[in-house]
């Protein structure tokens, strides 16, 4: 499965984050330039498991349940030329199944004239909480697995990581 623009390049792979499951080593998850990509065998393949029509197809940040291997999360951008929000509202993205389907999450989250876009680093999960951190300074958190959103802060400096404390 190709997962990346020049399959065959020496150089110049561009994940944009890869992230494996706490207590399912096999199942490893790679956000990249060209579309979100799941393995099930230890990174020996990939899949492709974007969902373009919902607008689950580039981004920065993925993020991996530790017990489920085959759940995660990705907050969408629009494209690699048009870093923003796609059409003005912000959602974050959840597959259960290993990306077979993609749930969009909204509740709680702009609908429209948001220009949030999420770094690499700024999205994590633990024990069905999620939160990520905007380049606008927003930083948001489910306790529902993604279900519903409170924001947490606005207008700080750019987020470039989100995680978890012990």
């Amino acid at each position: 499965m190709e997962h990346t623009p020049e399959p065959e390049a020496e150089w110049g792979h561009d994940p944009h984050y890869i992230e494996q499951c706490e207590s399912d080593l096999d199942h490893v998850w790679q956000q990249n330039q060209v579309g979100v990509f799941h393995s099930a065998d230890g990174a020996k393949s990939w899949r492709k498991v974007s969902a373009p029509e919902q607008g689950v197809h580039l981004g920065f940040p993925i993020t991996v349940d530790a017990k489920n291997g085959r759940t995660a999360w990705v907050v969408p951008g629009r494209s690699d030329q048009q870093r923003m929000a796609i059409d003005g509202g912000l959602f974050v993205a959840r597959t259960e199944d290993g990306g077979a389907t993609s749930k969009t999450l909204r509740r709680g989250l702009p609908k429209e004239c948001a220009y949030d876009v999420v770094y690499r680093h700024a999205l994590a999960s633990q024990e069905g909480t999620v939160a990520f951190g905007s380049t606008t300074g927003n930083v948001y958190i489910s306790e529902d697995g993604g279900e519903g959103w409170m924001t947490v802060a606005n207008n700080l400096p750019p987020i470039y990581a989100m995680r978890f404390g012990c």
